[in-house]
């Protein structure tokens, strides 16, 4: 999607006040967004201070990262504008009550769910260039895909429907196992890998890393 388009719609904005407030025809928004005319250096500086967002995003097709950063910014600034005190209390160990002024942002939810969005793209796009680098570094490709199907493969596993309650709930735990026996792995085979343990699974990533070093898998300084 053009910039402008989206920008517009996240302002909650309508192209004919665009229009009002550029001095233009609201065909000329128009054919903007349609790319039949490029937008004049002028308008560009005019929309950069209108929505105080650098020029380049209005005119150029944005990428999923750049949609989340606009909306992230468009947040914030909301969060700014409702937030809102409140006086709340709590008791402390001697059970006397205290007062305190909390800070309420309404738009606090929804900027999570977005940094955590942007967050995946992000590790997403690395990902994607990582393995494209390795496709084409590499004689047998198979074995990258297989790598990234099979990762895939794990995560997207779900509670088969033929188990009971006790069944599932240890289906489950067998996951969670198996998952952070992977992270464990990662942790231990990249160059800069640091993997914090709890004590109770300790034996398990010890001998885990003694078996990668013992068939020297792992990087490691002389």
């Amino acid at each position: 999607m053009i910039g402008l388009e989206y920008i517009v719609k996240l302002y909650n904005g309508t192209y004919k006040k665009l229009a009002e407030k550029l001095e233009i025809t609201p065909s000329t928004v128009t054919d903007w967004l349609s790319k039949r005319r490029p937008i004049p250096k002028a308008k560009l500086e005019a929309l950069s201070k209108l929505f105080h967002l650098e020029a380049e995003y209005f005119q150029k097709e944005l990428s999923k990262i750049e949609e989340i950063e606009l909306r992230l910014d468009y947040l914030n600034r909301i969060s700014n504008r409702d937030s809102f005190e409140i006086i709340d209390s709590f008791t402390d160990e001697d059970g006397k009550e205290h007062e305190y002024t909390r800070s309420i942002d309404p738009h606090q939810e929804e900027k999570q769910w977005m940094y955590a969005e942007l967050k995946m793209e992000r590790i997403i796009l690395m990902l994607q260039g990582a393995l494209y680098e390795e496709l084409y570094a590499r004689e047998n490709k198979d074995k990258v895909y297989e790598i990234l199907e099979r990762t895939s493969n794990l995560l997207n596993e779900s509670v088969p429907n033929d188990l009971d309650a006790e069944q599932q709930s240890q289906w489950e735990k067998k996951h969670d196992k198996r998952i952070e026996a992977m992270r464990s792995m990662m942790y231990f085979m990249g160059v800069t890998g640091f993997m914090v343990w709890d004590e109770e699974e300790e034996s398990f990533h010890k001998e885990l890393f003694k078996l990668l070093k013992k068939y020297d898998l792992l990087w490691m300084k002389e």
